[in-house]
C-alpha cells in the first residue's frame, strides 16, 4: 500500500527568487523535488505544505535560483584531458610558456611527449608567434606540442624530427607548415598540418578518459553546469563516456555528437558513411544521463588562426587560403545522406563563406526532403543576408559561443577589420529573424567554461578589455539565459525534460550568490554559484573558506 509519506518530496527549496523560464509561472519562491523530478513550484506556504518527515528543507535566504546551465557545445572529454596537461591560457609571454615546459621536462622521462594547451599570441608581450627554437630552450630530449586555443600548434625540433617534417615536406591539403625564409619549418602548424605531429601523441586509455570526464564534470558543477553536449566524438570516445556512466563517474548529463565528415584524414569516406548508417538507428538512444545525439561535421577553421573560409582575405593577406576540412562541393551530398538517415546535423562553419555555403546546402536538402529536424550551424560568426533567409525559412538553428566575444573579441579588428567585426555573432539579428540561438562555451577552444562570462558578453557585448563588440547585437538577460538553458535542451530534443523549472521536469538548477536579473550588468561576470542541484540532489556547495 502506498502511504502518504511516500509521496512527500525529497527536497524543498524555499525563501528564494526562482526564475523558472516557464511562461506559465515565470517566477516563484519555492520548488519541490522527488525522485529526480520537480513535483511542485509556487509560494513558500503551498510548497512547504507538501513536506513529509523525511523531506529536506533548504531555506535559501532570498538567493536566486535558475535552471541548470546546458552547455550544448562543450568538449568535456578534451577539457578533462587538458586539465592533466600544461595550462597556457593565462600565459602573457613566450618566456613564461617556455618556463612551464622546462618545469615539466625536469621530471618527465626522456623521449616522452610533453603537451600543453590554451596559448593565445595576442596575450604575449613579445607580440609574435612562438617557434620551435623557443621550445628547444626548454628541452631537446622530449618532443613538445603546445596547442593554441584553436586550430594551431607550436612544436619543438624534436617533435618535427619524429614526425619527419622537414623543409621538403609539402603542406597537407587544408593545412600549412609555417616556414622560415630558408624553407625550414618554424614549428607552427596550422589547421590540417597539426595532424603531422598530433597523430604521434599516445591515445589516452579508457581509464584516463574516465578520470578526465569525472574531473571536468566536477569542475562544471561548481559553475552551475548540469548538462553538456560533446561534439565530434570517435567511437572510442563514446565508449569512454559509457564506461564513465556505468562506473557512476559521469557528474553531469551528456549528449554526444558522432564525428562525421571534416575531422580525420585517416578515415575514408566509405568508413564515415558506414558509421552514419550504423549509428543512424541509434540517434536519440540513451537515457537522461547519456544519449547519442546528432552528427558533427566541419568545413573550415577559425578567424584568429586565419584558417576560416572567407569571401575576402584576412587583413594583411593577399588571397583566401584553402584550409577547408572537406570539399564544399560535397556538402549537399553529405547533408542528404545524414538527413535521409534521420540524423540531426551540426556543422562547424566559422567564415562568412563557410556559413553562407552551409546554409545554402542545408536549404537545398531540406526543400528536397522535407522533415522535422534540428540541423544547426555551429559558431555562426558572420551571417550573410542570403544565409539568414535560408535559416529562417528552413528552421536552421545557430550554436554560438559568447565566451569568444569576451576572450578574443578584440582580435577581430586585427583579423577581419571593422566592417566584419561589426557583424560578429549577431544574436540580436538571429532572434529578430526567428532563428533559434543556442549559447555555449566550446571549451577547450576558449579560455574558460564559466557561463556567466558568456551571459555577460551577450548582454553587454564587451570583451575582457572592455571593448564593445557589435554592440547593436546585445540581447536581454532573459534571452541570454534562455539560450544557455531551454535552447540547448531543444537542440538535443530534450526540451520536455530540462531547460526550465516546472512540474515533471528534471530537478536541475543552480543557486546564485546574487540576482542575475537585478544586479548591475557589470556584475554578471562576477556571479558565483552557491549550490548546484542535479536530479534533486545537492551535488555542489560553495565553501567560503
Amino acid at each position: 500500500m502506498l502511504l502518504a509519506r511516500d509521496l512527500a518530496p525529497d527536497l524543498i527549496l524555499y525563501n528564494a527568487v526562482i526564475y523558472t523560464l516557464n511562461p506559465a509561472l515565470p517566477r516563484c519562491s519555492a520548488i519541490a523535488c522527488k525522485d529526480g523530478r520537480i513535483v511542485a513550484v509556487g509560494d513558500d506556504a503551498d510548497v512547504l505544505a507538501l513536506a513529509g518527515p523525511a523531506t529536506r528543507r533548504i531555506d535559501l535566504g532570498g538567493r536566486t535560483v535558475i535552471p541548470g546551465i546546458n552547455d550544448a557545445h562543450n568538449h568535456m572529454l578534451e577539457m578533462g584531458l587538458k586539465l592533466r596537461r600544461i595550462g597556457l591560457d593565462d600565459c602573457t609571454s613566450i618566456a613564461e610558456m617556455v618556463e612551464r615546459v622546462r618545469a615539466v621536462a625536469a621530471h618527465t622521462p626522456a623521449g616522452q611527449w610533453i603537451v600543453g594547451e590554451g596559448w593565445n599570441e595576442s596575450l604575449l608581450r613579445e607580440n609574435r608567434l612562438p617557434n620551435r627554437h623557443d621550445l628547444d630552450a626548454a628541452t631537446t630530449i622530449h618532443p613538445v606540442l603546445l596547442k593554441r586555443f584553436f586550430n594551431m600548434d607550436v612544436v619543438n625540433t624534436r617533435a618535427l624530427e619524429l614526425a619527419g617534417v622537414t623543409a621538403a615536406t609539402p603542406d597537407p591539403a587544408g593545412g600549412k607548415i609555417e616556414r622560415a625564409t630558408d624553407g625550414t619549418p618554424t614549428g607552427i602548424l596550422r589547421a590540417a598540418a597539426k595532424e603531422l605531429c598530433r597523430r604521434l601523441l599516445p591515445v589516452p586509455t579508457q581509464a584516463e578518459c574516465v578520470e578526465a570526464l569525472e574531473a571536468a564534470g566536477r569542475a562544471y558543477l561548481s559553475y552551475g553546469i548540469t548538462s553538456i553536449l560533446d561534439p565530434g566524438l570517435q567511437p572510442w570516445e563514446i565508449q569512454a563516456y559509457l564506461a564513465a556512466r556505468r562506473a557512476g563517474r559521469l557528474p553531469v548529463r551528456a549528449n554526444l555528437l558522432v564525428s562525421w565528415h571534416g575531422f580525420r584524414e585517416s578515415e575514408t569516406r566509405d568508413e564515415l558513411e558506414a558509421r552514419a548508417a550504423a549509428f543512424g538507428g541509434l540517434s536519440g538512444l540513451g537515457d537522461e544521463w547519456l544519449r547519442i545525439g546528432a552528427l558533427k561535421m566541419a568545413i573550415d577553421g577559425g578567424t584568429t588562426s586565419h584558417t576560416a573560409w572567407m569571401f575576402q582575405p584576412f587583413v594583411g593577406e593577399d588571397r583566401v587560403y584553402d584550409y577547408n576540412r572537406l570539399d564544399p562541393e560535397e556538402l549537399v551530398e553529405f547533408f542528404t545522406r545524414g538527413h535521409t538517415l534521420g540524423w540531426d546535423i551540426g556543422i562547424h562553419a566559422i567564415g562568412d563563406r563557410a556559413h553562407h555555403e552551409a546554409a545554402r546546402a542545408f536549404a537545398e536538402v531540406i526543400a528536397a526532403h522535407p522533415r522535422e529536424h534540428r540541423h544547426n550551424l555551429i559558431h555562426g560568426y558572420f551571417a550573410t543576408e542570403e544565409s539568414l533567409q535560408h535559416m529562417a525559412q528552413h528552421g536552421l538553428a545557430v550554436v554560438i559561443q559568447p565566451t569568444f566575444i569576451y576572450y578574443e573579441g578584440d582580435d577581430l579588428f586585427r583579423d577581419v577589420g571593422p566592417e566584419l567585426a561589426a557583424r560578429y555573432k549577431p544574436m540580436r539579428t538571429y532572434l529578430d529573424r526567428g532563428i533559434r540561438v543556442v549559447a555555449t562555451s566550446d571549451v577547450p577552444s576558449t579560455v574558460h567554461f564559466n557561463p556567466f562570462i558568456g551571459l555577460y558578453a551577450l548582454v553587454t557585448r564587451k570583451s575582457w578589455k572592455g571593448t564593445l563588440i557589435a554592440p547593436n547585437q546585445a540581447v536581454s538577460r532573459e534571452e541570454a539565459l534562455y539560450a544557455y538553458t531551454v535552447a540547448g535542451a531543444w537542440l538535443t530534443r530534450e526540451e520536455h525534460l530540462k531547460g526550465s523549472l516546472a512540474p515533471g521536469m528534471l530537478a536541475d538548477m543552480a543557486v546564485l550568490d546574487r540576482d542575475y536579473f537585478a544586479c548591475p550588468a557589470e556584475e554578471i561576470k562576477e556571479i558565483r554559484v552557491e549550490m548546484t542541484i542535479l536530479g534533486g540532489q545537492v551535488v555542489y556547495e560553495r565553501n567560503e573558506s
